[in-house]
């Protein structure tokens, strides 16, 4: 059997972010040498956001690990916040431990939740906080079919100088509700090894929340930043060297090393 590609990390941003919401992280990982990149989510400023769910996201980024795992490569998936939704989905038929048993290359070797839900097939995101939308998630009446965001200051980037977090907030965009409202469709953890990340000063989703999340998935590998819930930004090192514990361990698990 061909040699593996060299592991890549592929990080999913959580809902209202773009793709460069970890340039700070992804530039970290780099000077350490190794590669990553990140995926943009359909359903954030959706054209379509009656149209574009967690279905068009899970569709899209399964798309792009399978283009990497079709290459031979080894990938940690890193997913934030609503990211594990759409991740989880993503890696369906993906796991490197399944794919070698089927005398296949590369594959999904480790699966972070960066304080991301963790959420069984069946559920929502609106039904995993309860049922009603936090006061913070704002709904326009007429419904326009999205779902915004206010209170970034405290809710996303509390441990951010001013400036920086207003760069981070002109960034956001609206979201599909959609995205909330469509069911889960895949738990990963039980079929490939798994960490979780934690913001212990998360104040979108509070530590107690995030160990709650952490218990389904077992006994995965668990490591803790203290940050709030953007650590790619304010604690980018920190946060990097969290990802390449995922990576060792992840490389361990599947008889990589």
């Amino acid at each position: 059997m061909p040699l593996d590609g060299p592991p890549k990390f592929v990080l999913v941003p959580g809902a209202w972010h773009s793709p460069d919401t970890f340039e700070m992280v992804r530039a970290v990982l780099s000077q350490r040498g190794h590669e990553s990149q990140a995926v943009a989510l359909p359903s954030v400023g959706a054209r379509e956001p009656f149209q574009t769910g967690l279905f068009v996201d899970v569709v899209h980024v399964h798309k792009h690990l399978q283009a990497l795992v079709e290459q031979g490569r080894k990938i940690v998936l890193v997913m934030h916040s609503y990211g594990g939704m759409v991740g989880s989905g993503a890696v369906e038929g993906l796991s490197y431990l399944q794919r070698r048993r089927n005398h296949e290359r590369g594959g999904v070797i480790m699966a972070v939740w960066l304080s991301a839900f963790v959420t069984p097939a069946g559920k929502s995101l609106l039904e995993m906080i309860g049922g009603q939308w936090l006061p913070w998630m704002v709904l326009s009446d007429p419904d326009d079919g999205y779902c915004r965001s206010s209170d970034e200051e405290t809710i996303f980037y509390h441990d951010l100088p001013p400036e920086v977090q207003f760069a981070a907030i002109e960034q956001l965009e609206p979201h599909s509700k959609l995205a909330f409202l469509q069911p889960a469709s895949f738990e990963p953890w039980h079929e490939m090894p798994c960490m979780y990340l934690f913001c212990d000063d998360d104040a979108a989703l509070p530590l107690a929340v995030q160990e709650e999340f952490a218990k389904t998935l077992g006994n995965p590998v668990t490591y803790h930043v203290k940050a709030s819930h953007s650590p790619f930004l304010s604690q980018p090192e920190e946060t990097a060297d969290g990802l390449e514990l995922g990576l060792k361990v992840g490389l361990e698990k599947c008889g990589c090393r």
